[in-house]
């Protein structure tokens, strides 16, 4: 089946937390080339969050997905909590992202609405976007997921308009194998770290 007008919509977080995990890098161009294999990618949303002031590799590869890749980019300010032991007392600063998910959700949900893309890409496996999958798809949208394996919920894997596609299967495809340039960071860098 044909996807159509689609337009992919990527959580960082979502995607650099995995490969934390996974222990390797994704390579964002490869990425976008991936996807784009089964048809033509209209648009890419990339929703990220950044420290204050933002470290200089965040800030050189925002501006390659913006500037190279052409993403529409997204950065939201993240913020910090103090989080308490309760059984020792201690405390420490842990960073909170805010906004990511939000930001992603209304976006995909407002060009839904306005019937923008016939299928949408959901690079994420974050259970926050259940009810925007099934709001979409309730439109007679398409939505399909990318996440990585182990990381994506029952329902969000039921709500996949086609099966899920999982970083650790196409890893040969989607590595970084050249390592980052020591001034940016790949797709999977140190946000949040």
């Amino acid at each position: 089946m044909p996807r159509g007008r689609t337009i992919v919509f990527i959580d960082n977080s979502n995607v650099f937390l995995g490969g934390r995990n996974a222990g390797w890098r994704i390579d964002a161009e490869k990425l976008r080339q991936f996807l784009s294999r089964d048809g033509e990618i209209w648009q890419a949303f990339f929703f990220a969050a950044v420290t204050d002031p933002p470290r200089y590799k965040q800030t050189n590869f925002y501006r390659f997905i913006k500037n190279v890749l052409r993403f529409e980019t997204y950065l939201y300010q993240v913020s910090y909590k103090t989080v308490t032991c309760r059984r020792c007392g201690d405390s420490h600063r842990v960073i909170v992202e805010k906004g990511v998910d939000v930001g992603l959700a209304t976006k995909l949900l407002t060009l839904a609405n306005n019937r923008a893309f016939d299928t949408a890409i959901l690079v994420a496996a974050d259970r926050d976007y259940l009810e925007t999958v099934q709001a979409v798809k309730a439109n007679g949208l398409h939505v399909e997921i990318v996440a990585w394996r182990g990381s994506i919920s029952p329902e969000m894997d039921a709500e996949s308009s086609s099966p899920v596609v999982y970083f650790n299967d196409i890893k040969n495809e989607i590595e970084m194998t050249v390592a980052p340039d020591s001034e940016a960071e790949a797709l999977t860098g140190e946000e949040g770290s």
